[in-house]
């Protein structure tokens, strides 16, 4: 059987492993769309997933769904640097996104994320540089 295993970048440079709910499916599509179009060239990336908001993914989210909390916050405007392993072996290197938090009863119950591969754009490589 495959199991996942994904671990996101934190502050100081390690990559903690993150809880998965047991049964939550996790599709990687890996392709390069319209080449013709900069904007659209893409590698792999995955469906949004789901992951527990347990004590180790709290502490890796840090406080993203408390506003009012500021100071050293998780700043889900930017990816972070992520590895998926398949049985404990590397898979894939890219980055994070997280989409959103989903709540029950005012605290955090599951995080919405999406994995992109290394190369997410040829506009986000290029960035504002000219030709």
């Amino acid at each position: 059987m495959q199991r996942l295993q994904l671990y996101i970048e934190d502050n100081d440079g390690n990559y903690p492993l993150v809880d998965l709910f047991e049964n939550e499916n996790v599709q990687l599509t890996s392709t390069i769309q319209d080449v013709k179009d900069i904007g659209k060239v893409f590698t792999d990336y995955s469906q949004t997933f789901t992951v527990p908001a347990s004590e180790t993914n709290n502490k890796i989210f840090r406080h993203y769904y408390n506003y009012d909390i500021t100071g050293n916050a998780f700043d889900a405007r930017k990816k972070k640097k992520a590895k998926l392993h398949i049985n404990y072996m590397p898979f894939r290197e890219g980055k994070i996104f997280l989409n959103s938090v989903k709540m029950k009863e005012n605290k955090a119950y599951a995080y919405e994320l999406i994995f992109y591969g290394n190369t997410i754009s040829l506009k986000d490589l290029i960035g504002d540089d000219e030709l």
